[in-house]
C-alpha cells in the first residue's frame, strides 16, 4: 500500500513538473514571437512613428519618384539625410536598392550635390521640408510637403518599399511625387 501511495506521489510530481515546463516553453515561444514581430515593426521606418522623425531617423536611402514604379529616363533621386548635421545628400541612381551600401556597392551612387534642410512647420504627421544648397553647382532650393503615407512594391527588384505621398515643389513647379524607402 505504502509502494502504491509513493508511486503515485512520484508520478503526480513527474505530472505536475511536467505541465509547468510545458507552461514556462509555450511563454518562451510566445516572447520570441512577440520579439519578432516587434522586430519587424522596428523594420519598416514609417509604422508607428511621425514622418518628421522617420523621414531623419533612418540611415537609408529615400527614393523621390512619380510613383513607386514609374520608369524614368533620367534615374532616381536618392537621398540620405543627416540628422546631426542638418543636410541631405541627393544622389541619382538607376534603380532602389535594399540598403545604402548595397547601391554603393552596385556603384550607382550619382551624388548630385548636399543641400541644408529644415521643417518649415510644426506638423509631425505632415512637415514641410525646406532644402537649399547647389546641386550640381546651380544653387536651388525645394521644398517637399508629406501629405499621406504610401506602401507598394518596387518591381524592378521585388523590393517592399513604405514612405509617403509628397508634393515636391522645384523652382515653383510643385509637382506630385512619392518618396519611399525599403522595409
Amino acid at each position: 500500500m505504502k509502494k502504491n501511495r509513493s508511486l503515485a506521489t512520484i508520478l503526480a510530481l513527474v505530472a505536475t513538473l511536467s505541465l509547468f515546463l510545458a507552461g514556462c516553453g509555450n511563454a518562451s515561444k510566445k516572447g520570441s514571437a512577440d520579439n519578432d514581430s516587434s522586430k519587424a515593426s522596428m523594420q519598416n521606418p514609417v509604422k508607428d512613428k511621425p514622418a518628421k522623425e522617420a523621414l531623419v531617423s533612418n540611415d537609408n536611402l529615400w527614393y523621390m519618384n512619380g510613383s513607386i514604379n514609374y520608369k524614368s529616363k533620367s534615374g532616381i533621386d536618392a537621398y540620405k539625410f543627416d540628422k546631426q548635421a542638418n543636410t541631405v545628400t541627393i544622389y541619382s541612381v538607376n534603380k532602389m536598392y535594399k540598403t545604402y551600401n548595397e547601391a554603393k556597392k552596385a556603384n550607382d551612387l550619382n551624388k548630385q550635390g548636399t543641400l541644408t534642410y529644415s521643417f518649415k512647420n510644426d506638423s509631425d504627421s505632415q512637415p514641410v521640408i525646406y532644402m537649399k544648397g547647389k546641386l550640381s553647382d546651380i544653387p536651388m532650393d525645394q521644398t517637399v510637403s508629406v501629405k499621406s503615407e504610401v506602401a507598394g512594391t518596387y518591381k524592378a527588384a521585388n523590393l517592399k518599399v513604405t514612405g509617403y505621398q509628397v508634393v515636391r515643389n522645384l523652382d515653383d513647379d510643385p509637382a506630385k511625387q512619392v518618396l519611399v524607402t525599403p522595409k
